[in-house]
Formats: C-alpha cells, sequence, structure tokens
C-alpha cells in the first residue's frame, strides 16, 4: 500500500521562512511559514498564505506589517519553538537569541539571521481558512557574506527547504539559466 494516495497535495520544495509580527503589548512573535511566494513588480511582493488560527495572522492584520525570515539550518532548533506543534516550554525558555526592529518598518528581525524581508500588506486573498498576504518588500536585510557574492549562490545561503514532514537543503548548482537550451 502506498504511503501518499493519488490526491494527497503533495506540498515539496517549499521554502520555509519565520514570519515576524508584534503582538499588541509589543512583543516579537515568529512563525513558521512554508507557504511562500514571490512576485515580481513593481512593486516586487513576497507572498505568504497562513492556515489556521495564529496570532500571527491577528497581528498582520491589525499592523499591515510582518517581516519573513529565510530559515537556515542554524535556526532550525529556535523555528521548531516557535512552531505551535514543536513547542516545548523547557527547550524554549532555555533558547538565547536577539531581535532588533526593522530598518524600514515596524517588525521584528532576528539579529543574526543571513537574509530577511520587511513587507507592508498591499493586499489579501481568503480561501478557506487560509489568508495569502500579498506584501511589498520594503527592504531585504541581508548578511555581508551573501552581500559580497559573484552569484546568488543557494549552496553557501543554505535555506531550509520543506517537503511534507521533513526538512532539505539545497545540493548542486546545476548551471544558468540558458545553459540547457
Amino acid at each position: 500500500m502506498p504511503k501518499y494516495e493519488d490526491k494527497d497535495p503533495a506540498f515539496f520544495t517549499q521554502q520555509v521562512m519565520l514570519i515576524g509580527t508584534y503582538d499588541p503589548d509589543g512583543k516579537e512573535r515568529f512563525c513558521p511559514i512554508s507557504w511562500v511566494s514571490y512576485t515580481w513588480g513593481p512593486p516586487p511582493c513576497l507572498v505568504v498564505s497562513i492556515w489556521g488560527v495564529k496570532k500571527t495572522k491577528d497581528n498582520i492584520a491589525r499592523s499591515g506589517l510582518f517581516s519573513a525570515t529565510v530559515l537556515t539550518p542554524d535556526l532550525l532548533p529556535l523555528a521548531e519553538q516557535f512552531n505551535r506543534g514543536t513547542y516545548k516550554k523547557d527547550l524554549f525558555e532555555n533558547m538565547e537569541y536577539s531581535t532588533q526592529r526593522g530598518v524600514e518598518l515596524d517588525v521584528p528581525l532576528l539579529s543574526d539571521d543571513k537574509y530577511s524581508f520587511e513587507c507592508k500588506v498591499l493586499t489579501t486573498t481568503e480561501v478557506g481558512e487560509t489568508i495569502s498576504y500579498f506584501g511589498e518588500i520594503v527592504n531585504v536585510n541581508m548578511s555581508d557574506d551573501i552581500r559580497n557574492m559573484d552569484i546568488f549562490d543557494l549552496r553557501k545561503i543554505n535555506p531550509v527547504v520543506y517537503s511534507p514532514n521533513n526538512y532539505f537543503t539545497i545540493g548542486e548548482h546545476l548551471g544558468k539559466i540558458g545553459d540547457f537550451s
């Protein structure tokens, strides 16, 4: 018997981001989300779809703002503690991390991340319990090692990719656009 049925959604090769917002009391909140895509501008947008009941959705509805941090393997333990399904109070209370305010928008950022976006919601689309936010990318924050790359090398950035119930990283560089035509 197959583990996956023909009609099972396969949601594969999804990039994971930590979506950052502020709670009404000013406390930072981060939520790992893998339903993320982009639009090309103007204005360029990050499209983030969030399913179910989440305080992050309430915060975005209230402020119209969010940050999105590219999840890298070093951030996985923290991301798992930001996730309701994998949160463990004793682990979270002993984790150390620092945050800072966004450069352009009032959004929380993880201080040691490699790459993050600051976004302002332009529009939303609601389908069932999922809301998709089209967030104009107002600012991009990147580490110096990324800023100084000759090519945008995903092997060095090392983003986490999600496939049903599993995390992966990027493998080899296959070539540039046009190399196979």
